[in-house]
């Protein structure tokens, strides 16, 4: 029980750090604190970007609430983020699922937003190795 809270402060970590570069990058304000929870909704006239948001789709999709979705307005480009953080040895086999757990969400997102998406999963390593193509 307790090693499950570790786990997932850990978790919320890695995705608030990724979080507050992202909002760094698009002018957008981010939570000062690291430990500060971010609202669920920030956007200005560059992007919004979703934390931990539930997207409603019209086609059933199982996997909709990834830790991030980064809609770059100007671009027309959405990318939905998740954040895994495996044991040390199967760091390339949950890449691999996320990258098919989150494809009916980007076929969903494509068709209904009319942007183009892209999956980014963020799996790093315990020991914080991470995969070749992050």
């Amino acid at each position: 029980m307790l090693a499950g809270k570790a786990y997932m402060e850990r978790h919320n970590q890695v995705v608030g750090i990724v979080y507050r570069n992202i909002c760094a990058e698009y002018g957008l304000e981010a939570p000062r604190s690291k430990w500060g929870t971010p609202p669920k909704v920030v956007e200005n006239d560059r992007a919004k970007i979703l934390w931990d948001f539930q997207i409603q789709t019209d086609k059933m999709v199982m996997a909709n609430q990834p830790d991030i979705v980064v809609v770059d307005k100007q671009q027309r480009k959405a990318v939905v983020v998740d954040v895994a953080i495996p044991s040390d040895y199967n760091i390339r086999k949950k890449e691999h699922e996320k990258l098919e757990k989150y494809q009916g969400l980007r076929e969903e997102l494509e068709k209904a937003w009319k942007v183009k998406t892209t999956v980014v999963p963020v799996v790093i390593r315990a020991l914080w190795a991470v995969t070749p193509k992050l």
